[in-house]
């Protein structure tokens, strides 16, 4: 019986340094696993800053180049009114120099 009994502790001494073992190696496949989760956190996060970044260039862009071309009719509107402006000016006084010399 005494036989018997050593080999029951031998095995229970056995699968509780089994059992260590095996919860060591779960920490230590977590500790991986969390590592590689905030590798790939922040690789996507560096990601998603860069795509972020190139639209917000290409939308700058694109309200740049509208902006310039709102600028350019401006001033083309500008421009003709004040077209408009000098004819009438013109016409003004000629009617007016008409009227004073008269007939």
């Amino acid at each position: 019986m005494l036989p018997d009994l050593a080999k029951i502790i031998a095995t229970d001494a056995q699968a509780q340094e089994a059992v260590a073992q095996a919860q060591e190696e779960a920490r230590g496949l977590k500790s991986q696993a969390e590592a590689q989760v905030r590798d790939l956190e922040a690789r996507l996060a560096a990601e998603l800053a860069q795509i972020r970044q190139g639209v917000q260039a290409d939308v700058l862009q694109k309200a740049e180049a509208q902006a310039a071309t709102i600028a350019q009719e401006a001033s083309r509107a500008v421009q003709e009114l004040q077209q408009q402006q000098q004819a009438r000016q013109e016409e003004a006084v000629a009617f007016l120099v008409a009227r004073v010399l008269g007939p």
